[in-house]
């Protein structure tokens, strides 16, 4: 990235023209405000010169103006003090005589506007009137009526910044202004600039130091938070602190998304495998029955063929199973399965699966019993789906449970408004590193007769979805060699 492109340089490009459009802003508003002070106080102390003027010299006789005496009075105050000008007006404010030179005077008329104004004393200074020697211009002024308030007959109005004296003071004031203001002000701006490029420097360091984690972070493949880890001693609470928590516990939310992600990954291969094996088992001996019959029938027994149909057929039922499991998993996994929650009595459903599994466990000599404390709650869920949960729970019990074991349900009243159901076997229990993987799918404890259950490790995969469904909780407490815990809660009702 070039220089030109950081945001230290964009920042300091910005800081660069904020203080010289503040120091130009600055300069302007000086000089306009000390003209406007020099004016205020020009006109302020020479505000009644007009009315002495015409009291020193005795322009006004008898109550009538001498022409004479005001043309002489001209030229002896135009030698005298060359800062002033002035200008005889009648009551229109037409000029009737003057002190300049004749070539130099542009206007006929004067406004009596700022005169009138100025006469009733109660307007703030500096006021502007007419420059006789410019069409645009104005100049400060002190004016008084001939030959007096109560007759007027015209106004004797001076200028009181001439025309030379106004560009040798221009000349002057600029000169003066630079030279008293530049070196403070460019002082001023050097050191705004400096503290502001340090301060920029540091706040773009954080940033590019930010931007340096997450490139790492990016080079690692997404797989290392470990790059981000947070300087508590670095401006703890501002923005750019806060950013770096934030893309802290991002990085290790991607970080987590992407060992999930892999670990997905795994599993999926790992049931592609598995499923493949336990569709290909069921599929091949039903398949290779069906081939033998059709090939041997003619050398067959009645009692053999009908022997290798009952196992054909008990083949594609377990395919079936399969199938089905896998279509309910999907259909959960994909959230297409709408829940119906309604009130019922959870003993009452756990009786009905006990029943419904109680010939199967006779079969295997296993005491299948609902624990005489369980108590009648009643609770809201969809009570089909629950009913798929007991059916999983007990027939994954029944399959792990040996002969002359015992399998017990109970019901539990917890806090918060919550009911426990638990479903204890007698099996061999299950080891602490396969604890987390028990309800994944196709994972399966070891078992010498997993090969001819039928069971291809889906049935725990199928509770867990339906309880995530209910936004409840799901576990197993086991120890080997002590049998398994299976409990889930559900909401109760008040």
């Amino acid at each position: 990235m070039k220089w030109t492109q950081t945001i230290y340089a964009k920042l300091t490009a910005g800081l660069v023209v904020i203080l010289l459009s503040v120091g130009l802003l600055y300069t302007i508003s000086v000089t306009y405000l000390s003209q406007q002070l020099h004016q205020a106080a020009t006109q302020e102390l020479n505000r009644h010169l007009a009315k002495n003027l015409v009291d020193d010299k005795r322009i006004v006789h008898d109550g009538s103006i001498d022409i004479k005496a005001m043309k002489k009075t001209f030229m002896e105050y135009m030698s005298i003090n060359p800062s002033i000008e002035i200008y005889y007006l009648d009551l229109t404010g037409k000029i009737l005589s003057y002190s300049a030179d004749p070539g130099q005077v542009k206007r006929d008329t004067i406004s009596l506007l700022p005169i009138r104004k100025f006469l009733e004393g109660k307007v703030m200074l500096p006021l502007l009137g007419d420059d006789p020697r410019s069409h645009h211009a104005q100049k400060t002024f002190s004016v008084t009526p001939l030959p007096d308030k109560i007759t007027p007959e015209g106004y004797l109005y001076v200028v009181l910044r001439g025309e030379d004296l106004t560009q040798a003071e221009q000349a002057k004031s600029q000169q003066y202004i630079l030279s008293l203001i530049a070196p403070g002000l460019l002082g001023s701006l050097s050191l705004g600039l400096l503290i502001g490029l340090f301060l920029f420097r540091r706040v773009s360091l954080r940033l590019r130091n930010l931007q340096e984690k997450v490139t790492a972070f990016a080079e690692s493949g997404y797989q290392q938070p470990q790059l981000l880890q947070h300087r508590a001693d670095r401006n703890p609470g501002d923005e750019i602190t806060e950013l770096d928590n934030r893309f802290n516990q991002m990085s290790q939310h991607i970080a987590g998304q992407w060992s999930a992600l892999k670990q997905q990954d795994q599993l999926r291969r790992e049931m592609i495998a598995s499923i493949s094996h336990d569709l290909r088992t069921p599929l091949a001996s039903a398949q290779g029955y069906l081939e033998t019959l059709s090939l041997k029938a003619d050398t067959l027994t009645d009692k053999e063929k009908s022997q290798y149909l009952s196992i054909a057929i008990k083949q594609t039922r377990r395919l079936q199973t399969l199938i089905d499991q896998l279509f309910e998993l999907v259909k959960l996994e994909a959230r297409d399965t709408e829940i119906t929650f309604e009130a019922f009595s959870i003993l009452e459903l756990v009786y009905d699966v006990v029943s419904k599994f109680s010939l199967k466990a006779r079969q295997k000599n296993i005491q299948l019993i609902v624990d005489e404390h369980a108590q009648d709650i009643q609770v809201t869920a969809d009570i089909g789906l629950i009913e798929r949960v007991l059916d999983n729970l007990i027939d994954n019990a029944l399959q792990y449970t040996p002969e002359n074991g015992k399998i017990w349900l109970e019901v539990t009243a917890e806090e918060n408004q919550k009911t426990r159901v638990s479903v204890n076997d007698q099996g061999k229990g299950i080891a602490h590193g396969e604890r987390q993987l028990i309800f994944e799918r196709f994972h399966r404890a070891d078992n010498p007769q997993r090969s001819s259950t039928g069971h291809a490790g889906l049935g725990l995969a199928i509770v867990k979805k339906i309880i995530e469904l209910h936004q409840q909780k799901i576990w197993v407490d086991s120890e080997p060699g002590q049998g398994s815990r299976f409990s889930f809660t559900l909401s109760a009702i008040k």
